[in-house]
């Protein structure tokens, strides 16, 4: 029998491949339960609703996602290698969570989202600004609205990792070097 905290873990586990597989509306709180190995009923003791789950999953991915990304590396005084470590970071997120990468991509303007969803999309929107903002303070970076250069990125992240599960691009031993410095001289002043 699972441990209450396991049981909490399994629901959630089994949402996330769940709501990427047959999307967050195609998917009954039924099937959240049968493949998490638990009573239909169960779900209800730890989640109020199917959007409180999807709420819960949300925030527990973009949390982690900031972890990956803020968490440690290089002072921006070193400024290529504070952007190289984010990078990597980035598609170390990607590789380690790729079904919540997906989820969080496709979930991010969920009408279900309530207010600390949002705070928690929020919260690195405003990190990953102001990391762009002291970089640019360094002078490595060109002169451009913070928002702008984050789309670069995240924009050149989310292809790649798009291509990379399509089989459009494959990941070899210099894939991350050669990414990261592309994608820095989106940046670069």
């Amino acid at each position: 029998m699972l441990a209450i905290s396991d049981k909490r873990e399994a629901i959630l586990a089994a949402a996330l491949e769940l709501f990427e597989e047959r999307t967050y509306a195609g998917c009954a709180m039924p099937l959240v339960a049968d493949r998490a190995g638990v009573g239909a009923g169960t779900i209800y003791r730890y989640f109020a609703s199917k959007e409180a789950l999807g709420n819960a999953l949300y925030q527990r991915w973009k949390a982690e996602m900031a972890r990956y990304l803020f968490d440690g590396g290089p002072s921006v005084d070193e400024p290529r290698a504070a952007f190289g470590h984010l990078w990597r970071q980035l598609m170390a997120f990607a590789i380690d969570h790729p079904r919540a990468l997906a989820f969080l991509e496709t979930h991010k303007h969920a009408p279900y989202l309530d207010e600390d969803s949002r705070v928690a999309a929020i919260a690195i929107d405003v990190a990953a600004a102001a990391f762009a903002a002291d970089l640019q303070a360094t002078g490595a970076v060109r002169a451009a609205p913070p928002a702008e250069l984050i789309a670069l990125v995240f924009g050149a992240f989310v292809g790649l990792t798009k291509a990379i599960d399509t089989g459009a691009v494959t990941v070899d031993h210099d894939f991350l070097t050669r990414t990261e410095h592309a994608v820095w001289h989106l940046l670069a002043a």
